[in-house]
């Protein structure tokens, strides 16, 4: 199984914008190198690793925060669903699949996620689901890909009904869809406030958090 990361570069400024009241831009970009890190590591416990990084200029930050071994290439310019596109085609063009793709907003991915996934595509579903509970997905799996895992419009991604999309548009495609538990995304600071309250909040996650 290949386990596609897709990483903003952690520069201050430009990542995790709603939850600079709570940590600042510097704290942001803190944040966003613990989790691209812990993301990285994950998908190298779990599979084959690739991370796609953003902006195209960004690769020797990325690669200093992903584990030996991991396989890095840009992604290409456009809106969120043209990038995720694009970076499954590519890992499909170099692995026979399945391909999962994650994001780094969602530090209490563990082995049940990827277990669950890689059991989902062994036993012959065509694509797996990991729902955010703010309305998107956390994590997308896939035995190949098809143009229906990414055909939403374009002004949807990043919306509460991303997931609801998706899910029409593979149903529509004659696609079979497995279900992984739901997650909640780190992305607001009542989202800081509730995975600083979970015991199970990785360690390296509060230290970033500065807690």
């Amino acid at each position: 199984m290949a386990v596609v990361v897709m990483a903003d570069a952690p520069r201050a400024g430009m990542v995790t914008p709603r939850l600079e009241p709570v940590l600042g831009v510097e704290g942001c970009a803190r944040l966003q190198r613990a989790l691209i890190a812990r993301t990285a590591q994950w998908a190298a416990a779990s599979g084959e690793p690739y991370v796609a990084y953003a902006p195209a200029d960004a690769r020797e930050e990325v690669a200093a925060l992903a584990p030996a071994g991991s396989r890095l290439f840009a992604q290409v310019d456009g809106h969120r669903g043209e990038r995720l596109a694009a970076a499954f085609a590519h890992v499909c063009d170099e692995h026979p699949g399945p391909v999962v793709v994650v994001g780094t907003g969602h530090p209490a991915l563990n082995g049940r996620h990827a277990w669950g996934a890689r059991d989902d595509l062994r036993e012959g579903v065509d694509v797996t689901l990991g729902p955010a509970t703010a309305g998107g997905y956390y994590l997308l799996g896939a035995r190949r890909y098809h143009p229906a895992l990414f055909a939403i419009d374009a002004a949807a991604w990043g919306g509460p009904d991303v997931m609801t999309l998706t899910l029409r548009a593979v149903f529509d495609a004659g696609l079979s869809v497995g279900w992984l538990r739901s997650e909640r995304e780190l992305d607001t600071p009542g989202d800081v406030a509730a995975l600083l309250a979970d015991p199970c909040t990785p360690a390296e996650i509060r230290e970033a958090l500065g807690r």
